[in-house]
């Protein structure tokens, strides 16, 4: 948290140095589908006073994600602070194995998972336009910052559970797109973006999940200057 915290300052005084460079202001807001890539997992949980280890893959459906962010311009370079939110479906489970009490099965199957999985992300983002005041306008960016992530799991295998659990994790992302003004002032976008995080770990005191998030992401959206 302090790291995300330190994140937070530094864009605020970056911030502060556009503005007295006389840059411009602009919000901007984007929409998309978001992929996340297959997760690993390692599932700690105690059955009988037995500790049990499970371990796999969870793999996801295709979602949507949606920011907001407000920024500032000085030449070829933007800096912003946005938030963000992202969704996906659990699809299913592989459990490659189970362990208790000295005794390990391997290969346990694949079953279907219902839930989802979320993301609420506050990012500090640099971006870089190779054509600033043009109509078309090529940038790359990235980010650093903090995400909240959310584990809803309500079944697993057609059997009913009721697991959800958050963590708050450091943040990062990468991205290029291209930029067309639309008219003077508004510029819409398509961009791509690899939005990750720090191992997430899921705990209700029972259950303990160590987990991954990595996801790819196309955005369209609209950037308005005044």
């Amino acid at each position: 948290m302090k790291r995300i915290l330190g994140f937070g300052l530094l864009a605020m005084s970056l911030m502060a140095y556009a503005t007295s460079a006389n840059a411009q202001w602009y919000v901007s807001g984007n929409v998309g589908v978001t992929t996340l890539k297959d997760a690993d997992f390692t599932d700690n949980f105690t059955v009988a006073g037995v500790g049990v280890t499970a371990k796999g893959e969870v793999e996801f459906d295709n979602g949507y994600g949606l920011s907001g962010a407000i920024g500032h311009t000085w030449g070829p370079f933007r800096l912003e602070g946005e938030l963000s939110y992202r969704k996906n479906d659990l699809d299913k489970i592989t459990i490659d194995s189970i362990g208790a009490a000295g005794l390990l099965v391997t290969n346990v199957g694949t079953f279907d998972l219902d839930g989802d999985t979320s993301s609420f992300g506050f990012m500090a983002n640099g971006y870089y336009d190779f054509n600033p005041g043009g109509n078309w306008v090529p940038f790359v960016m990235a980010g650093l910052g903090g995400a909240r992530l959310n584990l809803d799991v309500t079944s697993i295998g057609g059997a009913a559970t009721t697991y959800d659990e958050s963590d708050t994790v450091f943040a990062y992302q990468i991205g290029a797109g291209l930029g067309n003004e639309i008219q003077p002032g508004v510029i819409a976008t398509l961009s791509y973006r690899f939005f990750g995080t720090t191992d997430p770990t899921f705990d209700d005191g029972v259950d303990k999940i160590d987990s991954e998030y990595q996801s790819h992401n196309i955005w369209a959206g609209i950037n308005v200057q005044f």
